[in-house]
């Protein structure tokens, strides 16, 4: 399953291995991508059951965090698992389903939840880059830094910027009191993600090459792409300007 069809095709230097590579990126609470763990069965005491039983089981978990190269997830504490185990991990988004074999990296146990962390297992460049694009938004949000002396190019306004990887830069622009958010400016891969306070919507346009306007897919992608990005904003974003961000992923 390929989110994404008409963006993040990854054919750019380093193509799917690039320098992302094992990197962790936290998974904001409000995510909204569902996973859920197939984990080998076991018995009442902790036993592995035989490898033809039938009773393996699902767990529901809160994604901790996602890399190119696998996930962590919060698990019920009731959850076991052994370290090299296999399992068989499963992503849902707006009723699409991504599943995906995996090895147990590493599985905690606590009084309040388990946590597992899932080595995936590809099977070839397509199921690689379906799961890539999943990681995405986590990683374009969760990477945004504030940027030191940002140079301000709107008489009456202050303007303040969030970068992150790969040329990914988050503009806001306040009134001169500093306290009222008027517009944002999302550039992420090549297009840039617009909104203001004083019209409703998105504008969304080909930073890359102005003179070219996306297609009408490609805009529908790109408005999915923000709303999956919005809720992974990393905490060293003001919680105003996350909140501002919100009313436009809605």
């Amino acid at each position: 399953m390929l989110l994404f069809k008409k963006i993040l095709s990854f054919k750019g230097a380093g193509g799917l291995g690039d320098k992302r590579g094992a990197t962790r990126y936290p998974a904001g609470a409000k995510i909204p991508l569902k996973a859920k763990v197939t984990l080998v069965g076991r018995d009442g005491e902790g036993h592995v059951l035989k490898s033809d039983d039938v009773r393996a089981m699902d767990w529901g978990g809160q994604i901790v965090n996602m890399s190119t190269t696998g996930i962590s997830l919060r698990l019920h504490p009731a959850a076991m698992g052994e370290r090299g185990e296999n399992c068989r991990l499963k992503l849902e988004l707006d009723h699409r389903l991504f599943e995906l074999d995996g090895t147990i990296a590493h599985f905690w146990s606590g009084p309040q939840h388990a946590t597992v962390g899932i080595a995936a297992k590809f099977p070839d460049a397509h199921a690689q880059k379906a799961f890539r694009q999943l990681v995405e938004p986590v990683a374009i949000g969760a990477g945004l830094e504030p940027v030191a002396n940002v140079k301000q190019d709107v008489a009456g306004l202050k303007k303040e910027q969030y970068a992150g990887e790969d040329e990914t830069i988050l503009s806001i622009w306040r009134d001169e009191s500093g306290r009222t958010i008027q517009h944002f400016e999302l550039v992420t891969h090549g297009y840039h993600i617009r909104g203001s306070a004083q019209t409703p919507g998105l504008q969304i346009g080909n930073h890359a090459d102005p003179r070219t306007r996306p297609t009408s897919p490609q805009i529908a992608e790109l408005r999915q792409l923000f709303r999956l990005i919005v809720p992974n904003v990393a905490k060293a974003v003001p919680v105003e300007v996350r909140s501002f961000l919100e009313k436009f992923a809605e």
